[in-house]
């Protein structure tokens, strides 16, 4: 795993300043993030001041041993207590952390009962820790974005009236696929004509007809990392309405990338586009926040809303994704990925175009 060691150092250096003797780590997230594991969902890791442990059963030995060898491999069913009891009283520990975020009632339960350690919660930890990406992890979300928006690319000439939503989301996850992406983000949103008007209208078996917009709101997992993006395009040619709100939509986006500025807050970003809305008498119809973040999962860490006091920092990656949705009519929403640099709000999404475009 890439950058493995700092990220240990500062889960070691994090535990020795809260007195703890170990945390265990049992979120696919986390326990990618920290060893490079992506049998998701099935492997556990204990870390300790001077050893690392990831525990799995026969179906990822062999996987295990490849992507996290620096961790000592214990067989065994992975959520199965009774190995860990052991090495936690091996080494002495007395006190350890978990993902009080990620953990269950029952199975806090059951570290209570079986481990019979003191627990303490990890709170933010590891969200904190992965909110700020390494040049490395923003080089791959750049790269899966590349994907994901030449996939959009390939798929666009193929949408037609008569298609049905779920046709343009299969067409599109197949190109994603196809060029090498593990699966998609989240759920693609394809939402035409009336149903634009939900933001987040999942593909279904409406048809699309002439003059209809379409939102496609999608993204792409692979390396580890999520892409997020979407594009409103046009089957034939919109209606007079349809075409303002698309350039105050994109007039939005635009305003707040360039309007930038360095230690703002999400708040004060997100004020920027909505202003812009709010300016065209479209404010009752923007409904939901300009941005969030983005990295192993596809919400992440950032939040640019009303209400975000968070100043945003170099190393962030989020989206900028003002929106539309007018009940009966439809909807239009442009989003893309950006980090910091410079002093300035850097493209992450490159493409594809933005200007108005009629299929």
């Amino acid at each position: 795993m890439k950058n493995n060691t700092k990220k240990l150092t500062k889960v070691r250096n994090y535990m020795k300043e809260h007195g703890l003797d170990g945390i265990i780590v049992e979120s696919w997230q986390n326990v990618y993030y920290l060893s490079g594991f992506t049998g998701y969902g099935d492997a556990v890791l204990l870390i300790t001041p001077k050893e690392k442990y990831i525990f799995t059963d026969s179906r990822y030995y062999v996987q295990a041993e490849q992507q996290s060898g620096d961790f000592t491999l214990v067989k065994c069913y992975s959520r199965s207590l009774e190995e860990m009891k052991k090495l936690l009283k091996a080494e002495n520990v007395q006190k350890i952390g978990f993902e009080d975020a990620a953990v269950g009632y029952s199975q806090y339960v059951n570290y209570y009962r079986k481990l019979r350690v003191k627990l303490e919660g990890l709170g933010s930890l590891f969200l904190e820790m992965r909110t700020i990406k390494s040049e490395e992890e923003i080089a791959d979300v750049v790269s899966i974005c590349a994907l994901a928006s030449a996939a959009l690319e390939r798929t666009l000439p193929c949408i037609k009236a008569g298609m049905t939503e779920i046709e343009v989301a299969a067409k599109l996850e197949y190109e994603m696929r196809a060029a090498g992406a593990d699966k998609p983000s989240f759920d693609t949103i394809v939402a035409s004509g009336v149903r634009g008007s939900m933001p987040h209208g999942t593909a279904s078996s409406k048809i699309i007809e002439k003059g209809d917009g379409v939102t496609i709101d999608f993204g792409a997992f692979g390396g580890g990392m999520c892409s997020d993006m979407t594009r409103t395009v046009f089957v034939g040619e919109p209606s007079a309405k349809m075409r303002e709100i698309y350039e105050v939509v994109k007039e939005a986006q635009q305003t707040a990338i360039d309007g930038y500025k360095t230690g703002m807050t999400g708040s004060e970003l997100d004020s920027i586009a909505r202003k812009v809305i709010e300016k065209y008498g479209y404010g009752e119809y923007f409904g939901h926040s300009l941005g969030h973040g983005v990295g192993i999962d596809v919400h992440e860490g950032v939040s640019v809303s009303p209400s975000s006091k968070l100043v945003l920092k170099p190393g962030m990656i989020f989206s900028v994704e003002p929106g539309i949705y007018i009940p009966g009519l439809g909807g239009v929403r442009i989003e893309d990925l950006v980090t910091i640099r410079k002093g300035k709000l850097d493209m992450v999404t490159k493409s594809p175009s933005k200007e108005l475009t009629i299929l």
